[in-house]
Order: structure tokens, then sequence, then C-alpha cells
């Protein structure tokens, strides 16, 4: 099976700090991948790879590769915005435009060369894979701004299925929702899989092994473990997995 998703020996350093150390991780296609450590321990930064969020910051350096379906995306005049729309990410907080409900979705679409006679169909779609389009077919003019928080991390779920990803990262997608709403969104993360890669930062464990297929524990810019989401917190091979999962640090 060819891997969604991949890193081999990959090192990331910010200025002289060494982020990422030798990370390789393989990510199967249609499955949630969940990343867990404690804080400070690279799982954002690894994440932010995937769709090169991280070049942009001054004095990072990068060693090793990272491959989508078997491609390097380092590989010479990558287009990021191409690989943007392959790869996209969902935030700690919703983070919709100060836009209507209609425009936050067909933004995407728009900026990618995508809106040529579909666009209204495009943002249907978008809305209800995310179950939005019952509730705000009649509001798609009113501001994202004013809709509940996690309708709000919906919209931003609907703005990047609008242009037919591959790959949803989501780094701490529930952190800021209430546990209803929280209950809401992985539910919505497990019958997204069935057509996406979806790939998880959390520092809930217990969310991990809800929702997840397979979990990855990192450790100080290290991957220490990875494998099943059911082997990882049952039969840990690691002897600092099975402290961290049990609450000894971390």
């Amino acid at each position: 099976m060819q891997m969604k998703l991949e890193t081999r020996s990959l090192n990331l350093w910010y200025g002289s700090f060494h982020a990422l150390i030798n990370v390789s991780l393989a990510i199967r296609p249609n499955t949630i991948t969940a990343i867990i450590g404690p804080s400070g321990c690279g799982k954002s930064t690894l994440i932010r790879v995937f769709n090169r969020m991280n070049d942009s910051i001054r004095g990072i350096r990068i060693s090793g590769d990272v491959l989508l379906e078997g491609q390097s995306i380092y590989g010479n005049r990558k287009d990021l915005r191409q690989l943007r729309k392959r790869v996209g990410m969902v935030f700690q907080r919703p983070n919709p435009f100060p836009l209507s409900v209609y425009e936050n979705v067909a933004y995407g679409p728009k900026i990618h060369g995508l809106s040529e006679g579909d666009l209204d169909e495009r943002v249907e779609k978008a809305l209800r894979q995310t179950g939005l389009w019952n509730a705000l077919k009649d509001k798609l003019n009113a501001s994202a701004l004013s809709l509940a928080p996690e309708q709000q991390q919906r919209i931003c779920i609907s703005r990047l299925l609008a242009v037919e990803p591959d790959v949803l990262l989501m780094d701490e997608p529930t952190s800021a929702l209430d546990p209803i709403a929280t209950a809401h969104i992985e539910e919505l993360l497990i019958a997204l899989k069935k057509n996406y890669t979806i790939v998880i930062v959390t520092h809930n464990m217990q969310q991990a092994a809800r929702i997840s297929d397979h979990t990855a524990f990192m450790l100080l810019g290290e991957l220490v473990e990875t494998g099943e989401t059911q082997t990882i917190f049952t039969l840990q091979s690691d002897p600092r997995t099975e402290q961290y999962i049990s609450g000894r640090f971390g």
C-alpha cells in the first residue's frame, strides 16, 4: 500500500534549536492519525511540515524528506498553492474570514481557479459534508463571525473541503470548544475519513483513543513510538509512552 504522507529522517531546526529529530512516519490513506505528546514536543511543527507552513519562519532549516503519495513536497519548483490545495489545515481556534458564510466557503475555489460554473454546487456540497447545509442554506449571506464556535469550525472545514483536498491537517481543532461541540466535530471527522486522510494533533488522549486509527507519540522532537491506536494505548513498546499515557508526565 502506498502511504498518503510520509516523512523520512526528517530534521527541522529553528535557528540552533533542533525541533524535529530524525522523524520517520508513514500515514495511511483514509485513516485518522493522532499525534500526541506534551507541550513543546514538536507536534504542531510536524503537522505544519506537511503543507510547508513552516517555510516562512525565519531561520528555519530542514533535512530529510516529506512525501505526498510518493512524491517529495520539496521538489524543484513545487507549487505551494497546489500543495496547500491538496493538504489543508484547520487550526486550534476557528478562524472564519469576516465574510458571509457563502464567501467563506467559496474563497478556496476562487483563489484556486475552481469557481467556473459550479461554485454554488461546490459550496452546497462542502456545507452538506460538514452537516451545515440545512441549518445555513437560508443564511448564506450572514456573517460567518455571527455563528456559534462549533459552526465556525465547521465553516473552516467546509472551506477546505470546497477545493477537494486529499489530506486534512487538524491542529487541536476542538480545544476551544465545549464537550458537546467537541463530540460533534469528532463525529464529523470519523465520517470524513471515508474520503480524506486526516492527521490530528491533540493534547486530549481520550480524543485520540476515541477517533484515531493510528497514534504517534512525540517527545522532545523525537517520534518515540507509532502504531495502531489500540496498541499504543494498551501495549506500549517504549516505557516513555507508557509513562505519558498513564499521566506520569506531560
